[in-house]
């Protein structure tokens, strides 16, 4: 469910069009991914020290559950009420606020999932949930693609709503999950430098992230390109490529990772070259199913190089060490993508279009690194 309400909020499809529809200034649209991704990822050192006061991990990743609700919910009247600006500020903000519930759960999911599934099997479990969201998601593209066009914001406030709504709903279901994690080493004092020091597989695994970051950093571009070359109502066909894409790949990517997510990783990576690549070349055509055909390929791409570098961390690593390891990778990582955020806001008017081409020579870049990740199984 909380992957559903992910996808129905995506900073990749859904916010960038809610943008581009109000006519908030483009470089916010640069932004949406960088917040999201760097908001919910630069906090997570500093949490990590007081989530670890916390033996039930299951009740800190409610409390994330919750603040992202609310905010999500909080983007309704901003985008029903006030101007474009303030409207798009607006929405910025309630980024960050939703982004530091997602901190909160990243952390501690990750040692729900790791105590409760045997490595394994843990590739299939991501893998198996991102199917069965997807599917959901691609049944509400459906609905909406049914839709009369002149309902366009009143569908945008629905899949904005139900979103929190989804969110919400997981409480009362998670209370049958009981995730204890006791501290089962000497490493929880260790710095954020000696942790990176401690291990080259984690320091290769961080970088090769960084320049895959990629996958999803180009995704909204794929929809503000196809939107400012035609401005009928298209966000449906997206969300339908992305959880098409979610359903069809999630839990084959998972299979694979579970033998080996080194070689999944990789696998996924060519994909999205091939997916940017592609959409560089033939964007001009202005053909919206190609666009969203070769969005769909991005997303098949994506969702490898997420459930592969997830089975990779979790496989890696265990107990208190685990969460010391995401904490340190996220928090890496959230910086990395707070600078590439600012720098393709300043770059994107001036490059326009072939902002494509720079980010898939850091997708093969990426591709290169992860050969540098030792094998983990």
């Amino acid at each position: 469910m909380t992957k559903l309400a992910d996808i129905l909020i995506s900073a990749k499809t859904t916010l960038p069009w809610v943008l581009t529809s109000i006519g908030a200034p483009s470089w916010m649209i640069s932004l949406l991914v960088p917040i999201r991704e760097s908001g919910s990822l630069i906090p997570q050192w500093p949490l990590k020290h007081r989530i670890e006061r916390y033996v039930k991990r299951q009740r800190v990743w409610r409390v994330g559950v919750l603040v992202q609700a609310l905010a999500i919910l909080g983007m309704v009247p901003a985008v029903a009420m006030l101007d474009a600006f303030y409207a798009g500020a607006g929405i910025l903000i309630l980024l960050v606020v939703l982004s530091l519930g997602r901190a909160l759960c990243s952390l501690t999911m990750k040692d729900m999932e790791g105590v409760l599934i045997e490595k394994g099997r843990r590739g299939k479990l991501v893998g198996i949930a991102s199917g069965i969201s997807g599917l959901l998601s691609l049944l509400s593209a459906g609905a909406l693609i049914l839709g009369k066009e002149q309902f366009e914001q009143v569908w945008l406030l629905f899949i904005m709503g139900f979103a929190s709504v989804l969110f919400i709903a997981t409480l009362p279901l998670s209370l049958a999950l009981n995730a204890e994690v006791e501290s089962e080493n000497d490493r929880g004092g260790d710095s954020f430098l000696q942790t990176l020091k401690g291990d080259a597989a984690l320091v290769h695994l961080i970088i090769s992230r960084c320049l895959l970051l990629h996958s999803a950093l180009i995704a909204p571009f794929f929809v503000s390109i196809t939107t400012s070359q035609d401005d009928t109502f298209q966000l449906p066909y997206f969300i339908a490529a992305s959880s098409l894409a979610a359903f069809l790949s999630s839990y084959v990517w998972g299979s694979w990772s579970d033998k080996s997510a080194v070689l999944t990783i990789r696998i996924a990576s060519v994909i999205c070259v091939i997916a940017g690549t592609a959409f560089y070349f033939c964007y001009q055509m202005g053909s919206l199913w190609l666009n969203v055909g070769l969005f769909f390929l991005l997303s098949v791409g994506y969702a490898g190089v997420r459930t592969a570098r997830k089975t990779y961390l979790l496989d890696i690593a265990s107990g208190d060490t685990r969460t010391q390891y995401v904490a340190t990778a996220n928090t890496v990582v959230g910086y990395v993508l707070l600078a590439f955020g600012g720098m393709y806001a300043v770059v994107y008017p001036l490059i326009n279009e072939h902002i494509i081409a720079l980010m898939t020579g850091f997708l093969v870049l990426g591709l290169g690194q992860s050969y540098w990740l030792k094998k983990e199984k």
